[in-house]
């Protein structure tokens, strides 16, 4: 699920520079092939917004030597996350709500409040770049740093959407594997299951709607009015802003270095 964020246009013409910025899910597991693939593309810095406890258990980053990692962490640690860790160990998805996807990427932007300001503020780093960000799977935490990035640059929403619905092409095979898997271990240990429901379920957490990305839009929408005024409330300077649109997009000269 790693992709570069480059050419994506503004409302105001302007286009995101390639080979700048790019998300992705976890580095802990890149071969050799891939650390070369990094070194080759320049890479200086790697936010991973992934905890400790994650890192501990999923194994550190896999980078070239020299790069730059910038720890993050936004917890798991809620109630949604035990619901769904239940899930994958018994294949029961009867409950995870099909509005879990949605109801994470509505909290999001106020749990991660604090580390998606500062990884905006090391976004108005010019000495940062070529950087990646990441968490476990390149969907939640990522997509949502994704969509207030993109929105901070003026991207249409419809281009966020589209770019957040990306990963079901990226995950397609790790996704399809995973939910058979987990239907079959349903059928498996679960007698009383209504297996077709469960497998629904099973489908609506693993396979991206734009409507779950939505909730990240509506929840800053509703409670500070516009993206720009949540910005300010968590901290982030005019002059931040500016430098990362100096930073990442084309036609920059109308913004003050």
């Amino acid at each position: 699920n790693f992709r570069d964020l480059g050419n994506y246009l503004t409302v105001d013409g302007k286009r995101i520079k390639d080979g700048v910025i790019f998300r992705s899910g976890t580095l802990s597991k890149l071969t050799a092939s891939d650390i070369d693939k990094l070194k080759n593309m320049g890479i200086k810095t790697v936010v991973n917004f992934l905890t400790d406890e994650e890192i501990t258990n999923r194994g550190k980053d896999r980078l070239p030597e020299d790069v730059k990692t910038i720890s993050l962490p936004i917890s798991g640690d809620n109630s949604e996350a035990s619901i769904v860790l239940k899930a994958r160990n018994t294949g029961d998805f009867t409950k995870v709500p099909l509005s879990l996807n949605y109801d994470i990427h509505e909290i999001l932007p106020e749990v991660g409040s604090k580390a998606y300001s500062e990884f905006l503020r090391v976004l108005s780093d010019s000495t940062n770049y070529p950087l990646v960000f990441h968490c476990s799977h390149g969907v939640h935490r990522t997509g949502t740093a994704t969509a207030l990035l993109l929105s901070l640059l003026n991207v249409p929403w419809a281009q966020i959407e589209s770019d957040y619905l990306l990963s079901n092409k990226y995950r397609k095979e790790e996704n399809e594997k995973r939910i058979t898997q987990l239907d079959s271990i349903a059928r498996t240990n679960i007698a009383t299951l209504d297996y077709e429901k469960n497998r629904n379920n099973i489908e609506a957490f693993y396979l991206l709607k734009s409507d779950y990305i939505n909730g990240t839009k509506r929840n800053i929408l509703d409670k500070y009015g516009s993206f720009e005024n949540y910005f300010k409330k968590n901290g982030l300077t005019d002059k931040d802003i500016d430098n990362i649109k100096y930073n990442l997009l084309n036609n920059q000269k109308e913004y003050n270095k």
